[in-house]
């Protein structure tokens, strides 16, 4: 089984700099056509099916690229951004400035860092691994994939050994950027992380 794991579109909390996390926005004009340009690159990806994380960016990104390949769209919890707690609908520069070291352990990515009421990198793995889990028990099928950046990220970094001294954001994926990950016989291995080479052309937002 193969798994294409895409990043979803900017959305307007990326572009005004938002810290979204499980909150939401509406994607953006840029991020339509960052869709256009990922559906042109997977235009010969035999989906089974796309299963996305529940938020509205996420769905956007997989409902568009499921009717550009005839296939359904599903949601899952465990596919959501990271929490970020009392940070999330903040500002970035705002929840800097009054927790700049905290702030910067997790939005750089260390494995254990967490926001107050929130959950760290490990914990996101855990619950991403509980998803890939339940489809990875072998087959021909390639099935699309939906979720967030420091997710991504996150899950990257594991199967890229999980190095407790290493920061998961090394892992970053633009907008719409994504990765390739084969599942036999329940292992996961990742064959390409962060493709992003459809994206030149467009303005990439960094959060």
């Amino acid at each position: 089984m193969r798994f294409i794991v895409v990043r979803h579109a900017e959305s307007q909390g990326n572009r005004d700099g938002i810290i979204q996390g499980q909150l939401d926005s509406p994607v953006t004009a840029d991020g339509h056509r960052q869709i256009a340009a990922l559906m042109a690159t997977l235009k010969d990806c035999a989906f089974s099916h796309i299963v996305s994380s529940p938020a509205g960016r996420a769905m956007t990104t997989a409902q568009a690229l499921a009717a550009h390949c005839h296939c359904v769209v599903s949601s899952d919890e465990r596919l959501c951004e990271q929490h970020f707690g009392c940070y999330q609908g903040r500002p970035y520069h705002q929840a800097f400035s009054c927790d700049p070291d905290g702030v910067k352990r997790i939005f750089t990515g260390v494995p254990t860092a967490a926001a107050p009421q929130g959950e760290s990198a490990l914990q996101v793995v855990q619950r991403l691994l509980s998803f890939f889990g339940e489809f990875a028990l072998g087959g021909n099928a390639t099935v699309g994939v939906v979720t967030h950046s420091h997710a991504l990220q996150s899950l990257i970094w594991h199967l890229q050994g999980a190095n407790p001294r290493e920061e998961t954001g090394k892992y970053g994926h633009p907008n719409c950027g994504y990765s390739i990950i084969d599942a036999t016989d329940g292992e996961l291995a990742l064959q390409h992380w962060g493709i992003a080479t459809h994206l030149r052309a467009l303005r990439q937002s960094p959060i």
